[in-house]
């Protein structure tokens, strides 16, 4: 390896007993009268692999925390509009006016328009973690992989293997701070090659589905297309599109993950010239974001050099895998016996995290 560095059960008996959000939100509850904190969790959007992993992670690390005394309680509570803002804001609010929670956990739907409402969590004395991303809130602490070296690690790879030619980027949720990074990245890449073109520049939604459908009528306007720019949650969805039309680029990114990885593998096999490079983006950073926020609530204080970042308050986690052909081997030991949905994860540990803290 190369290293570097809801189910709703009795929805009117539990908004009865928990009275906490409106019940056409997704949520998932738990009750216990150990410890004192109450976590609050806005993934921001549900329903893809990435966050359908990430949750489920985060649940069982609550529960964990619950067994060892650590917190008493925990809410996650899901967009019923992907990546949408204002509902997020909603979400947010609500957390700050019950009373029982006191730390809240958001993976933001916008670099900005959640400021505000940050902000007065914050003033009204819970404890902050954005998670998956920055922001610039005082106060709030962030837990993220740096998403711009993260993209332009990939976007790097696939440029210099290329050269020159046609390429598209499919990129994720409009909008999220995260997506704009990568973004950024790629272009800021793509200014050293100036014989490499990008003729599509569109979302995918962070999507499988959304991806190919999107990747199929760029392919249906006839033009060759030579290397593909894009990130986890598509780019299966993005090669399935290639080869329904009998095509394939010459370089593009590859999710970790079992499906496209069995693809990948398959292509090996056929001896075809393709080349593919992959890196994680773990969809468990949300867990890494909560073992950092229970330390911080239980009023304990970073070592200092921890945080950094754009606004000086983030802990970046450093992304310690990266796959090519030449590694693949290493990427299929480990996802082919996985289900197909799973998406290749590293997090930083519950002592890691303690050992952040004086």
């Amino acid at each position: 390896m190369k290293k570097r560095g809801v189910i709703i059960l009795g929805v009117s008996l539990l908004c009865t007993i928990m009275v906490f959000t409106s019940c056409n939100k997704k949520e998932a509850v738990s009750t216990s009268t150990n410890g004192g904190l109450v976590i609050g969790f806005s993934p921001g959007a549900s329903g893809t692999n990435f966050r359908t992993e990430g949750t489920d992670a985060f649940r069982e690390q609550c529960e964990d925390y619950k067994s060892q005394g650590r917190i008493k309680n925990y809410r996650i509570v899901e967009n019923v509009t992907n990546f949408d803002a204002a509902e997020q804001a909603n979400i947010i609010r609500n957390f700050i006016n019950d009373p029982e929670i006191n730390v809240i956990v958001v993976n933001p739907n916008s670099p900005t328009d959640l400021n505000g409402v940050l902000s007065e969590a914050v003033a009204a004395n819970k404890t902050v973690v954005v998670v998956d991303c920055e922001v610039n809130v005082p106060g709030v602490t962030c837990v993220s992989i740096n998403h711009y070296d993260w993209s332009k690690e990939t976007a790097e790879y696939i440029a210099s293997n290329l050269g020159n030619g046609n390429t598209i980027q499919i990129y994720g949720g409009e909008g999220h701070p995260a997506n704009n990074q990568r973004i950024k990245a790629v272009h800021d890449t793509l200014k050293n090659y100036p014989n490499i073109r990008l003729v599509a520049d569109v979302t995918g939604g962070w999507d499988e589905q959304v991806a190919k459908q999107t990747a199929t009528q760029i392919l249906g306007g006839g033009q060759q297309i030579d290397g593909v720019f894009t990130q986890d949650s598509m780019a299966d969805g993005v090669l399935s599109a290639f080869l329904d039309l009998g095509k394939l680029p010459k370089v593009m990114y590859g999710e970790c993950g079992t499906a496209f990885a069995r693809k990948w593998k398959t292509l090996i096999d056929s001896g075809v010239d393709i080349k593919i490079c992959s890196n994680p983006n773990p969809p468990t950073i949300v867990v890494s974001g909560l073992r950092i926020a229970v330390n911080i609530a239980e009023g304990k204080s970073f070592k200092p050099g921890v945080l950094g970042g754009q606004f000086g308050a983030t802990y970046y986690y450093e992304v310690k895998q990266f796959y090519t052909n030449e590694n693949f081997d290493e990427l299929w030991d480990i996802v082919q016996n996985k289900p197909e949905d799973y998406l290749l994860t590293e997090d930083i540990s519950v002592a890691e995290a303690d050992a952040l803290f004086l």
